[in-house]
């Protein structure tokens, strides 16, 4: 018998469905995961405890750590942009322009499509023969550029995707809170002689501080989380040098079969991720509040 009035009854009741699905599917497995990464196990025998072995190893692993550097290198190129274009986006689409309800949907239009099609879609266009990219260079006399294949350029690229990708999701929250600030704040400020700029800089960017807590989080574990990208456009390479550390979870699993080491990496990302995470709201929170 479940305890309480009838509407907490029937609120139980009829949370019980999803609580099931949440339980098997989200609960169980990250519980399950964990204990994985404290064997060895490689699906076809049975699992030996082999205690923290996994993390020991992983703590001398070299691709590990190369894997981390060009994730931290992936954050850092797509995080900050990420952040200004959307922004810029909401300026836009919040503003006076009679084209704000276009641009709204063409800024937003290419975060409907899933991972696969943008990345194979932008693969093409950066393709060194045939691509579009590189054949607007040669019209104007300058040499193909290696996109996917050169070291220098190869993570820069797809970092360029993701920003064509995601930036109208940064918009949409960007422009939810500019849209909460009254408008008699800005009146008042073109009153008292302040510029468009002026306005931005010392209303809007103060009052969506919050939201811009809440991106910055987002964008940053979205970032750490980068697989799909990668894993269509370059595959890790040019030698390695755009092998994310997902990709090296996904290939030390289904490639090497090393359940237990990549549940292993999987929970070091966690954890990265989650004081990552924690830092930035205490840190960021507190000088909002001060």
């Amino acid at each position: 018998m479940i305890p309480g009035n009838k509407d907490t009854r029937d609120g139980l009741l009829f949370s019980i469905p999803f609580l099931t699905v949440y339980l098997l599917f989200m609960i169980y497995p990250l519980f399950h995961g964990l204990y994985i990464s404290f064997f060895k196990w490689d699906i076809l025998t049975k699992p030996s405890f082999i205690g923290l072995a996994n993390y020991k190893t992983l703590f001398q692993d070299a691709t590990f750590y190369s894997s981390l550097w060009h994730t931290i290198q992936f954050v850092l190129m797509t995080t900050p942009t990420l952040l200004v274009i959307g922004f810029l986006m909401a300026l836009a689409i919040t503003g006076s322009s009679p084209l704000k309800s276009v641009m709204e949907n063409t800024f937003f239009f290419p975060y409907i499509f899933s991972m696969t099609v943008v990345s194979t879609l932008w693969a093409w266009l950066m393709q060194k023969d045939f691509g579009l990219f590189n054949q607007t260079l040669t019209l104007i006399g300058v040499r193909p550029i290696s996109w996917l294949t050169n070291e220098k350029y190869a993570m820069w690229s797809i970092a360029l995707t993701t920003l064509w990708w995601t930036s109208g999701f940064n918009m949409v929250l960007f422009g939810a809170g500019i849209k909460q600030i009254p408008k008699e704040v800005y009146e008042s400020a073109s009153i008292d002689g302040a510029t468009y700029w002026q306005s931005v800089r010392h209303i809007t960017i103060p009052l969506v501080s919050s939201t811009t807590i809440l991106c910055l989080i987002l964008q940053i574990i979205a970032s750490f989380n980068v697989f799909g990208q990668v894993y269509v456009m370059t595959g890790g390479g040019p030698h390695g040098t755009t092998r994310v550390l997902v990709q090296y979870i996904f290939e030390t699993g289904f490639r090497y079969y090393k359940m237990g080491y990549s549940a292993a990496l999987s929970y070091i990302l966690f954890l990265i991720i989650l004081v990552i995470s924690v830092l930035q709201y205490v840190l960021l929170g507190r000088k909002e509040e001060s």
